[in-house]
């Protein structure tokens, strides 16, 4: 059943009847190519991931919790007392610190051709990061290094953020070991990595490579002036150019 509406303010009424008089017009929009998608991930295998991510990132927690309980007893013993976990200084939480990583991540591999035995994963809660864009410039960086990007379930960020010891963690990066980190980097293998060519051709000044990409082609439902006040709108912006230009002659003339 329809609901009719009722408009008892001028305003609204005004509103609508302005609306009404409007045109609709419909155009077509063709997005761009060089928009990046975000990695789709499976139900399931982000459930996984993140249950071994906090089991990973468990230690640090604790750590920084012990660090605080010793500086609140004694202030003049340093937290180096307490032995460091090994995973401490190869996790990177923010967007700060990882778009500081990725920076310096890029550039070396750029110019080194040693082999690295680190597997650096961003971890990265994009459900709660509001708005979206602060977060936009890691996808293109982590399809620039060639790294995978594993965009998390919902509320993975209370559960991150726990197991951290911290307030907020909807970006992780952790520089993943063949050795110790095997589940992680088990799981990561899943994950599709983020294949933009027009951007590492452009950087590693190759010959130019011909690529295909899907079309997408949106109609969009706007409205638009009617016929009439067009007409009239084209009218009055002659009248004021032949306004301005007769008043530009006459002081040209005074002058």
């Amino acid at each position: 059943m329809s609901e009719a509406k009722v408009y008892t303010n001028v305003k609204n009424v005004r509103h609508v009847t302005a609306v009404q008089n409007k045109k609709t017009v419909y155009k077509n929009v063709v997005a761009s190519p060089f928009i990046l998608k975000w990695p789709n991930v499976h139900t399931d295998l982000g459930q996984t991931i993140l249950t071994q991510l906090v089991k990973t990132l468990t230690p640090l927690g604790s750590y920084r919790k012990e660090c605080k309980s010793i500086k609140k007893k004694d202030k003049k013993s340093a937290s180096t007392a307490i032995p460091k976990p090994d995973l401490h200084d190869r996790v990177h939480v923010g967007i700060n610190q990882v778009t500081r990583f990725m920076e310096a991540y890029i550039e070396k591999k750029q110019t080194s051709t040693q082999p690295v035995d680190k597997t650096p994963v961003i971890y990265i809660c994009k459900r709660e990061i509001k708005p979206l864009q602060l977060c936009q410039h890691l996808l293109y960086m982590a399809a620039l290094a060639q790294i995978k990007i594993v965009p998390m379930p919902a509320e993975a960020e209370s559960k991150m953020s726990q197991a951290l010891g911290i307030k907020r963690a909807c970006v992780v990066l952790a520089e993943i070991m063949e050795n110790k980190e095997e589940s992680l980097r088990l799981s990561a293998q899943e994950i599709p990595c983020i294949d933009a060519p027009w951007l590492t051709n452009a950087l590693q000044q190759q010959p130019v490579v011909v690529y295909r990409s899907d079309a997408t082609i949106k109609t969009l439902k706007t409205t638009g002036p009617p016929p009439k006040q067009k007409n009239q709108q084209k009218q009055q912006q002659l009248k004021r150019k032949n306004q301005e230009e007769q008043e530009a002659t006459s002081k040209k003339i005074k002058v």
